[in-house]
């Protein structure tokens, strides 16, 4: 929020702060008891020295360095155990008179609390002013004691004290505020239902009894009562499944049995996994890490929380609560004249705390599948007859050996013929055929060639005649037309 000096907050909570500011400023004659006994003093080892103070919760301006400023009469009040009154709510009150609640600062096992304290008396001075000095004052400025510990407010009863203690403790609502500590709106909210409890039937309060009527009347607070006086429990168990383990990306459930109604319970689950708020669960509401479940009475309401998981391992899901005890509430004031304070302890509650787990397996390790093709039995054909190339058959010409032309003589008549020895040729080797590699020849005379061909070729000499010319005394070649 963006602080300005005009704040705009609901109407009716700037009508009960300033009629409470008013009736602070203009002093009362209301008669006030002293608080009961103070609560002990803390033993304290050793003095703290001088220090400027922490701003307390949703403080929306920037206080002044004398407010914070823990010197002086101030620091021996805060080494005696004190609170120490720092500055209100807002910053319209002027040094004697700040806006409640007032924001003080007190050693809690030698750490410096700052803490929102609120009034329980309507009609009295806070006391928690500061003079040039430091000096907490009253709203006539004179100058005040120490604000000690007290035990609480003599004047409020039982069930008074218990419903205080819850307020400061829980978020309630006024007229659609929330109350709590975290802005002015919500403090004012929170302050003005604690004052329709300590102060309903104070006739300054006339004005507003209806305001709270609407919003903490009989009926709420008799169910608070009945909330602070239960024994209250905060149970987390596994319930499905309820053994063994689960697969990656199912899903777990757990139910978490829980009376104390209203109060934000923190749930949270382990790194890696989404919680939510599963089943028949309309009384249940799980915002961020803040459940919260509705109801009322001793009997605990069962709520199921689902849990998933990506991955393996095992996972957890935890529930913690501040339990509602009016034991935890700090109380102080400053004397008679002087408001008495409420505030909430922030140390001392010890947390309630519930918590289960579930495994789940870890995926299997994959490792890169060696992929066998298929073994597919090729189909049964029958194979196609082959095509036998038509082979342009290349007359092979045959070597015909060359018969030696032996002239003839012719006879003279009357001389004498010598004898002659006739050569006769030594026949041929033979010899492979050689592959045709040409074009297919063509015959001297026009004639077609013919080709025999296959393993062992034989060359045939055929349709050749032998003419002895005796006239020519020559040897010629006849071919035969095919």
């Amino acid at each position: 929020m963006t602080v300005s000096g005009s704040r705009r907050r609901p109407l009716v909570l700037r009508l009960s702060l300033t009629a409470a500011i008013a009736v602070t400023v203009a002093g009362s004659s209301v008669a006030f008891a002293s608080p009961a006994v103070s609560a002990p003093m803390p033993v304290r080892t050793a003095a703290a020295p001088a220090f400027t103070a922490g701003l307390c919760e949703g403080t929306e301006y920037t206080p002044s360095e004398q407010m914070l400023d823990i010197s002086g009469i101030r620091l021996d009040h805060f080494n005696d155990g004190n609170i120490v009154p720092m500055y209100g709510t807002t910053d319209r009150g002027t040094s004697a008179a700040v806006d409640a609640p007032v924001c003080g600062v007190r050693d809690v096992d030698g750490i410096a609390k700052s803490e929102w304290m609120y009034c329980t008396d309507f009609d009295l001075d806070p006391c928690a002013g500061v003079d040039e000095n430091g000096l907490p004052v009253d709203k006539h400025n004179d100058e005040m004691g120490a604000t000690v510990p007290s035990s609480g407010n003599p004047d409020l009863s039982a069930d008074d004290l218990a419903v205080i203690s819850w307020l400061l403790q829980n978020p309630a609502k006024l007229d659609g505020v929330v109350s709590g500590n975290g802005s002015e709106d919500a403090r004012s909210a929170r302050q003005t239902l604690v004052w329709c409890v300590s102060d309903y039937d104070n006739p300054l309060m006339a004005d507003f009894k209806s305001l709270c009527d609407r919003n903490i009347g009989d009926d709420e607070r008799a169910r608070i009562v009945e909330i602070m006086n239960v024994t209250q429990t905060l149970d987390l168990v596994r319930k499905t499944p309820a053994t063994g383990t689960l697969k990656a990306g199912e899903t777990a459930v757990f139910t978490l049995n829980t009376n104390m109604y209203r109060k934000p319970i923190n749930v949270q689950s382990s790194a890696g996994t989404e919680l939510t708020v599963c089943g028949d669960n309309a009384k249940a509401m799980l915002s961020a890490n803040q459940l919260t479940v509705d109801g009322r009475g001793d009997a605990p309401t069962a709520v199921d929380l689902c849990l998933t998981a990506a991955d393996g391992g095992d996972y957890s899901v935890t529930a913690s609560v501040i339990p509602d005890s009016v034991e935890n509430l700090h109380w102080n004031t400053a004397g008679a004249q002087c408001q008495v304070f409420a505030s909430f302890d922030t140390v001392r509650p010890a947390l309630m705390n519930a918590s289960a787990s579930v495994g789940y397996a870890a995926a299997p390790t994959t490792t890169p599948a060696t992929t066998t093709p298929a073994t597919t039995t090729p189909a049964t054909t029958t194979p196609a007859t082959p095509v036998v190339p038509i082979v342009p058959i290349v007359p092979i010409v045959p070597i015909v050996p060359i018969v030696p032309i032996v002239p003839v003589v012719p006879v003279v008549p009357g001389a004498p013929v010598p004898s002659q020895p006739v050569a006769t040729p030594a026949a041929p080797a033979p010899s492979a055929p050689k592959q045709a590699t040409g074009p297919r020849p063509v015959a001297i005379d026009g004639g077609a060639a013919e080709q025999n061909s296959g393993r062992n070729v034989a060359v045939a000499v055929t349709g050749l005649g032998l003419v002895g010319m005796a006239a020519a005394g020559a040897v010629a070649l006849r071919r035969k037309r095919s």
